[in-house]
């Protein structure tokens, strides 16, 4: 019995220590990608961001030149050709960022919602944004819900977010899925929980 629980914990040491990862090396970012999931990234993006040593200024430029954003990956958890519906989707982006302080970045981030609550149909917080850290960074975290119309039918959509603070720009993670259809929330918290940045 010693040692089938041995060979189990010996087992789930390595399950976790070979876990997926994506990392992003000019920002110093990695997070576990969730297992089985289908994954989407620009590979040109991501490599030059890994290959190149870019400086601030030429990072500014490309995220400029992306109308302010870059996607890095986005995570589906079924194929979007072959199912119809919402779809349990991460996405994780690097955007430009002109406020320095968390406060400035807190209400800027207030101020992006209200925006949605003009546009979003039925759209309200789960959990109003609030300052966090992550991996020593400031970062805002907040959910909101609403409702999404797609192929004549209505959704109720839940979005958790978590915006990172890195110098000029921050890393934002958004999860969202179809309420009451499935339950991934605890999959997200884990996945923000493996979130590395070292610069």
């Amino acid at each position: 019995m010693k040692k089938i629980i041995l060979i189990c914990a010996i087992l789930s040491v390595f399950q976790a220590i070979s876990q997926e990862k994506l990392e992003v090396q000019r920002f110093g970012f990695s997070i576990h990608a969730p297992k089985g999931w289908i994954e989407m990234k620009d590979e040109d993006i991501l490599k030059n961001l890994n290959k190149f040593d870019l400086t601030d200024d030429q990072l500014e430029e490309l995220l400029k030149s992306n109308h302010g954003a870059i996607s890095l990956v986005t995570y589906s958890k079924y194929d979007p050709k072959k199912y119809a519906g919402i779809i349990p989707t991460i996405k994780i982006r690097a955007q430009q960022n002109p406020n320095s302080s968390i406060e400035n970045f807190l209400k800027s981030v207030e101020s992006s919602t209200e925006d949605a609550m003009k546009t979003l149909e039925n759209f309200k917080f789960s959990e109003k944004p609030v300052a966090v850290k992550i991996s020593n960074k400031n970062a805002v975290k907040f959910a909101v819900q609403f409702t999404m119309k797609s192929g004549g039918k209505e959704y109720e959509i839940v979005s958790h977010s978590y915006y990172i603070l890195i110098k000029d720009y921050f890393i934002s993670l958004n999860f969202i899925e179809q309420v009451g259809k499935e339950d991934n929330s605890k999959l997200f918290d884990e996945l923000f929980q493996s979130i590395q940045i070292t610069k």
